[in-house]
């Protein structure tokens, strides 16, 4: 059983965090900068990621940090992101596919996809697929998908035909029950990716990929999928993410899931 420990520096080595505006994201960018590393920082709002930038550099005095803005609910805003990093990079070190949403009402995306599965799963992918190029060329890569214990509720197959929009998944049916259960199948697609995408590599590839489940940490997420009825740890606390990009005790290990700091078994279905 490997359990995550503290990290040494990282000058050097390229990190890029998707949702590092404001959450987990933001506290593991900061993490990551105050070890030396260059930090690619990833947001969808063009106000909020200058900021988070900003204070994070006021804080580690780390100038090695870069921002990205995106809406990856757009794929052509996931491709356009991965081109923008490729000619600013000729290698990726450790990609963490951080941000994700929870979706109160049904929404669809403008590539016809219902929400919470084109930013939590569609997205991930395509980025990680556009990026392997440069996280091969890295080194020892990374890629560390944050997940959720929420992916033990969805406990049956997933439904393709309710990814796409059609007559019986309107607005007019979606509940904040139904989004629990359209955010669990996304956090669970995301360790399925996990174990798939290890397997597709193998286990003497130069990049390795876990997934893991961050804590149950007080985010605006978290105050949306338990409608303020849960709280749990601070931000300051949620180091986990930071522990799986960067502690060395995970150099060669692949295809793990994490929670509580440990690798563990994911639920059954998965």
């Amino acid at each position: 059983m490997i359990r995550l420990s503290q990290p040494a520096r990282m000058d050097g080595r390229v990190f890029l965090v998707t949702g590092a505006s404001d959450g987990i994201g933001k506290h593991t960018a900061l993490r990551l900068a105050q070890t030396g590393a260059t930090v690619l920082m990833h947001g969808r709002e063009t106000n909020k990621l200058p900021q988070a930038v900003n204070e994070i550099f006021r804080e580690t005095g780390n100038m090695c940090l870069e921002a990205y803005t995106a809406d990856l609910s757009t794929l052509s805003q996931v491709r356009a992101l991965s081109e923008e990093i490729h000619r600013k990079h000729g290698r990726l070190d450790v990609l963490v596919n951080n941000a994700g949403v929870f979706m109160p009402t049904r929404t669809e995306t403008e590539d016809g996809y219902e929400m919470t599965f084109a930013v939590n799963v569609l997205a991930p992918f395509m980025l990680t697929s556009l990026l392997m190029d440069l996280l091969q060329a890295g080194d020892s890569s990374r890629i560390v998908h944050v997940s959720s214990a929420l992916h033990r509720e969805y406990q049956t197959m997933i439904r393709i035909d309710e990814l796409k929009d059609n007559n019986n998944n309107n607005n007019n049916n979606w509940t904040h029950s139904k989004g629990r259960q359209s955010y669990a199948q996304s956090k669970l697609c995301e360790v399925l990716y996990t174990y798939k995408m290890a397997e597709v590599l193998g286990k003497d590839a130069n990049v390795t990929v876990n997934c893991l489940h961050p804590g149950r940490v007080n985010t605006n997420l978290l105050k949306q999928a338990w409608e303020g009825k849960k709280t749990g740890i601070s931000l300051e606390e949620a180091d986990l993410v930071f522990r799986a990009a960067t502690d060395p005790a995970l150099d060669g290990v692949t295809g793990r899931y994490f929670e509580d700091g440990k690798d563990t078994t994911s639920s059954d279905i998965s």
